[in-house]
């Protein structure tokens, strides 16, 4: 797919910062790298943790005036959470369009619920800690398809349970959820001339990351060689206007 593109990961003083992604060269780089209006050697941006209402403040400063891509921990995540609902509905015989999801604490990744709606889910429901005393969280899930924990354990959540009623929990407890999509989106981004995704490119990526997971896992291994190919042609089509189901 050419030569590894340059990415700048930019991330607070205390970040784990990841060290190495496949068919990407990593540039570690400070937030000043932001206020140039063409990062030289610089092929993308990724926001990596950024605190979250930082980090959309900075890309949207930089998208304004920079030429190059700028994506986010919180959107990759995202992309990551749906494509686990995704390869979940699959494996239970559900649509989309049918399935009830509910977020805890969703203010905590403001972009899982318009992705969501994006891949076609029928029923969202956003819950917070201070619903709890006029709607316990276990009533709210009871026969929901699927319960999100964007936190990755950062709030009480219903258990994992075999208990009739009590849906699966997709939490964000796997640090290679965000870079898994990122290689190809950052590849299609760079080759459309494009600086941002869209919630089609995004949808777009989940997709392509279900359809790379085998039926043993519900995420496709950050190392295999079909990953990086079938994000980039999906989100390439997305960018280009195509919007497939799949």
């Amino acid at each position: 797919m050419g030569r590894p593109l340059r990415l700048a990961v930019i991330g607070d003083a205390d970040s784990d910062l990841p060290g190495e992604i496949p068919d990407l060269e990593i540039v570690t780089a400070s937030a000043e790298l932001l206020s140039t209006p063409r990062p030289l050697g610089v092929d993308a941006v990724y926001l990596c943790g950024v605190d979250q209402i930082r980090a959309r403040r900075l890309k949207a400063e930089f998208l304004a005036t920079a030429e190059v891509p700028c994506l986010t921990r919180e959107e990759m995540t995202a992309v990551g959470l749906a494509s686990r609902v995704l390869v979940l509905l699959a494996r239970t015989g559900r649509s989309p369009a049918t399935a009830r999801v509910v977020i805890v604490e969703s203010t905590a990744i403001p972009t899982m619920c318009p992705l969501l709606l994006a891949i076609g889910v029928g029923d969202i429901v956003s819950w917070e800690p201070t619903d709890a005393l006029s709607y316990p969280l276990r009533r709210i899930t009871h026969r929901s398809d699927a319960v999100i924990d964007p936190l990755g354990g950062g709030v009480p959540v219903v258990l994992p349970s075999t208990e009739e009623g009590q849906p699966p929990l997709i939490a964000a407890d796997d640090p290679a959820h965000p870079l898994l999509a990122l290689p190809g989106l950052v590849r299609a981004l760079h080759d459309k001339s494009a600086t941002r995704a869209d919630f089609d490119t995004l949808r777009a990526c989940a997709y392509a990351l279900a359809a790379c997971t085998g039926s043993a896992g519900w995420l496709p291994d950050l190392d295999n060689p079909a990953l990086t190919p079938t994000v980039f042609a999906t989100a390439s089509r997305a960018l280009a206007g195509d919007r497939p189901d799949r």
